[in-house]
């Protein structure tokens, strides 16, 4: 059967769709959209760049606002307006944003200025948002790091916005109002008193899934793992808003930790990394560098995840749930990511999500965990995407996916049984005669794979495992390297490189025969 994602996607949708002008809903979505069975409602559909044959779906859009070697444009941010999701700031917002201002002030630490500056850009009318914007670069930019004399600490600062178009979400909302259909006899013959119902309760009525795959409504959780590219180190904050984000870059990375424990649950026994990590030193511009990169390969990411003919089966047939599964996949693997980058305190929990997202990396992409363990391939895939990123953008990006090539090498090191026996190989050993000799490198892979699996808890219900698993445990000390857990890391960079083959490997993994 042909791997190869069809040109159109058959869709069969309700004569009420949009007001009763389905038509009008995918023009709205940026879909090219004709009837192919008015009778069955049935419409041959496919995104507009497929139609005019353009690369870049234009889905998520960057303004660069300010920053080193450009001339401010905060003007400008006027017209980044999208529908008011909320009134005034209230007397109690107000009195908080107060409480924010006298805190920052007094504490004198940086973390307490960022969220200051976060919390007002948020909650800025959008007539007030250029200047907000403007006031908190400027504050930036004229902030004095300590030293004698104190320089400036964030000169190269930067201001961009991140617009998201409405079209991004039409189309990944389509997925549910099609996937209640098939769930809602009632709703699928047309009857719409049980929508009309849920309206006059002021209820969600098309809600399949949707906290799963929320993450476009203001594409914070795509832009986390862009952020937090430097554990534990940050270069960048945001501030969601309706039309999107505005994202801060400090011009430079910054340590996103303290020597001391800075809350009490962090006087739990966690297991943390000891070895310190140095800083890299970056160009004025690569932080607006790497925000233009991983802008314009999520555009193309998020092409892929809204093509409709990618859900599919082999009549084109559109499956929704077969689409939700893949954005939802799509999200928590950014979610898990970010998370994984935020817990450098807590090994245990990076580990553990490192494992869920290699599943989840497995599921979009096809691969398997072993393959993702393979030295390897991790070094095919940093120096593909030292081909691919731009140099100044990659002083942010590829630093994490460095170090965990490197941590995988490392984890060889551990099999500390062949290592003092002078052996290159691990014995595999069944009733105390060797059955298999496994590399270094597959038995690092293979490592990875158990310890995954060990979240359940260590051993196998696999009598054909058994032995493998043995000798694993056998011969590795157990010692991870720390920045093991950025595979993670460097893997959703690839996928972020290649939507095209994400895209065929989407539509023939999750493909409904």
């Amino acid at each position: 059967m042909s791997s190869d994602v069809p040109a159109t996607a058959l869709l069969r949708v309700p004569e009420w769709l949009w007001g009763n002008a389905p038509a009008a809903f995918f023009e709205s979505a940026r879909l090219h959209a004709r009837e192919a069975d008015r009778a069955k409602g049935t419409w041959a559909v496919k995104t507009e760049e497929q139609h005019v044959r353009r690369s870049m779906p234009g889905l998520i859009e960057i303004h660069p606002i300010a920053g080193p070697g450009q001339r401010p444009l905060f003007a400008h941010m006027s017209k980044f307006a999208g529908p008011r999701l909320r009134g005034p700031v209230t007397p109690y917002e107000r009195d908080a944003l107060e409480e924010r201002q006298q805190h920052a002030i007094s504490s004198n630490e940086l973390v307490d200025a960022l969220q200051l500056y976060s919390l007002q850009t948020m909650l800025a009318d959008q007539r007030q948002l250029p200047e907000i914007a403007e006031h908190v670069h400027s504050e930036l930019t004229s902030a004095r790091a300590k030293g004698n004399p104190p320089e400036q600490a964030f000169p190269h600062a930067s201001v961009h916005v991140v617009l998201r178009r409405e079209e991004l979400v039409h189309r990944i909302k389509m997925a549910g109002v099609l996937v209640r259909m098939e769930h809602d006899d009632q709703l699928a013959a047309g009857d719409l008193r049980g929508i009309k119902k849920a309206q006059a309760a002021e209820e969600l009525f098309f809600s399949s899934s949707e906290s799963l795959f929320n993450g476009t409504t203001f594409l914070d959780v795509y832009f986390g793992p862009l952020l937090g590219a430097l554990p534990p180190a940050l270069w960048g904050f945001h501030a969601a808003r309706e039309i999107g984000l505005v994202l801060y870059g400090l011009g430079r990375p910054v340590n996103g930790t303290k020597v001391d424990r800075a809350e009490l649950l962090q006087l739990l026994p966690f297991p943390a990394s000891t070895k310190p990590i140095s800083l890299p030193v970056v160009d004025p511009t690569s932080c607006s560098e790497a925000i233009h990169w991983w802008g314009n390969r999520l555009d193309r990411l998020f092409g892929v995840l809204t093509n409709l003919s990618v859900f599919t089966d082999q009549g084109r047939n559109y499956i929704p749930v077969k689409h939700i599964q893949a954005v939802s996949s799509a999200e928590q693997l950014f979610r898990r990511i970010t998370s994984l980058q935020g817990a450098h305190r807590d090994e245990a929990a990076q580990r553990v999500l490192l494992y869920s997202a290699l599943d989840t990396l497995e599921r979009l992409s096809g691969q398997s965990i072993e393959s993702y363990g393979s030295l390897r391939v991790a070094e095919a895939t940093l120096l593909h995407l030292r081909q691919e990123i731009p140099a100044g953008a990659g002083k942010i990006l590829l630093p994490p996916a460095e170090r965990a090539v490197k941590a995988l090498r490392e984890l060889q090191h551990g099999f500390y049984l062949a290592r003092q026996l002078g052996k290159t190989e691990i014995d595999i050993r069944e009733s105390g005669t060797i059955v298999e000799q496994m590399s270094m490198e597959k038995a690092a892979a293979a490592y990875i794979k158990m310890l995954r699996n060990a979240t359940h808890g260590f051993g196998t219900k696999k009598a054909s495992r058994a032995a493998l698993t043995n000798a694993l445990l056998a011969n590795h000390n157990g010692d991870l390297p720390h920045d093991l857990v950025l595979l993670a890391y460097l893997y959703l960079l690839d996928i972020m490189t290649r939507p095209d083959v994400l895209s065929r490997r989407m539509y023939r993994n999750g493909r409904v025969d």
